[in-house]
């Protein structure tokens, strides 16, 4: 609720500002210009907990001697587009509201042969995925510089994200005769609502009377808790069994082995571990980052 309640009054604030600028301005007759913005570019985003889990796991099994393979991290690095209504009612202040989707996804694989130790060879497939909706953000645009072609703004934003992540890990152990066992895991979360802050600096380059060229630098603060969904284990080993658990994504583990993530903790008493710096807490996501972006401003009336 406290994050709701920062929104909307980020969002009033917003309205206040311009219609008393607006009401400043009247007497010159500044006319309001309506215009949309699209940008595209590339971004950084931190992503957290879910590349610390893949990298961790990465570095343990290859630390084993017979491996082939990695298991893959999701990349920090892509494309990053964003499409805005922008209000220019004032010389002076701008209104943007604005909405983006980010996605980053991949398939890996590291295979452990095993015999004759165990008289069987292991397969681990991850398949991680994160889709980021911001439906609704609100930027406010103030020059500082204003020249006949050339502006430059300071950019302050705030936004509503919607986030999914999931990861589908498939585990085949592979016997010398050619039995083939599986040990799935399959979670998928969410969180529904979570803000993010944003500031950027931003050029316009007027071409036409109703067209310019846009080149943004944006910087993000975004962390995302609360992750809620659910798990899935399925085995056909000895009868066969499916189990589904609900509940908050934990994120969990030490360098000694390496770090996971489940909703169910596993059973762990710290006092008896020899683990060193192990880890029990909620999950986050985290799309802090930077993004550069260019683009166009078409105006509409």
């Amino acid at each position: 609720m406290g994050n709701k309640k920062i929104f909307w009054l980020y969002f009033l604030l917003s309205f206040i500002i311009l219609n008393k600028v607006s009401f400043s301005e009247e007497r010159k007759s500044y006319k309001t210009n309506y215009s949309i913005k699209l940008t595209g570019g590339v971004s950084y985003v931190a992503i957290g907990d879910m590349n610390t889990h893949l990298d961790s796991m990465n570095k343990y099994f290859l630390a084993r001697r017979e491996v082939s393979g990695s298991i893959e991290k999701l990349n920090n690095w892509s494309g990053d587009w964003e499409v805005e209504l922008r209000l220019d009612n004032s010389s002076k202040i701008g209104l943007g509201i604005t909405a983006s989707f980010i996605r980053r996804r991949n398939e890996s694989s590291i295979y452990i042969y095993e015999v004759p130790e165990y008289g069987r060879d292991v397969q681990f497939i991850l398949r991680p995925e994160i889709k980021v909706i911001m439906p609704l953000g609100i930027n406010l645009y103030y020059p500082i510089s204003s020249g006949s072609r050339l502006k430059i703004f300071i950019i302050s934003g705030i936004g509503w994200y919607w986030a999914k992540m999931t990861e589908d890990k498939i585990v085949n152990l592979i016997y010398p005769l050619g039995d083939v066992y599986f040990d799935n895991r399959y979670w998928e979360v969410e969180n529904k609502f979570s803000l993010g802050f944003r500031g950027a600096v931003g050029l316009e380059y007027i071409l036409t009377k109703n067209l310019a060229l846009v080149v943004e630098l944006q910087g993000r603060y975004i962390r995302m808790g609360n992750l809620e969904g659910t798990v899935k284990y399925e085995t056909n080993l000895g009868s066969g069994l499916t189990i589904v658990e609900m509940g908050h994504l934990h994120f969990f583990g030490s360098g000694d082995y390496y770090y996971d993530l489940d909703i169910p903790l596993p059973y762990h008493i710290q006092e008896d571990s020899n683990e060193t710096e192990y880890i029990e807490r909620d999950a986050v996501l985290d799309l802090s980052g930077l993004s550069l972006r260019i683009g166009i401003k078409i105006r509409l009336f």
